[in-house]
């Protein structure tokens, strides 16, 4: 009996316990985007897009822009989209945030707007 277990001692694989952390933490931002994007659904998208789903909005929150800062302000300009209707929601959405005047922890004022493209200069400040 002895030989038997010395055998199935030497025959035994070594287990590694698997390391999810990673997965986890990717679960925990997963889900802490969609609370941001359900979140700014509800306070700034109009309400005929009250229950706009992730794909809906996904463009949006991809968008790429500017960041300025100065110690009263921060402000936020996005690239206007190329289709028309998305940019007129874009100029909607962005005067909802201004008119609610979004303040951040430290007290700044976030303040969001549309660049615009012209020929001469590539992206002019719009305020919504």
């Amino acid at each position: 009996m002895l030989r038997q277990w010395e055998d199935l001692n030497a025959r035994e694989h070594r287990m590694y316990e698997r390391n999810n952390d990673k997965d986890q933490v990717m679960t925990v931002c997963t889900v802490a985007m969609a609370h941001l994007a359900m979140w700014t659904r509800d306070h700034y998208v109009p309400d005929d897009d009250a229950h706009a789903t992730w794909k809906r909005l996904s463009p949006f929150f991809d968008l790429p822009g500017r960041v300025t800062r100065d110690p009263a302000t921060v402000r936020v300009e996005l690239r206007p989209f190329n289709d028309q209707q998305l940019t007129r929601d874009l100029h909607a959405l962005c005067e909802r945030v201004n008119a609610q005047a979004p303040h951040l922890p430290d007290g700044r004022q976030v303040v969001v707007s549309v660049g615009v493209s012209t020929a001469r200069n590539p992206v002019l400040h719009s305020r919504c």
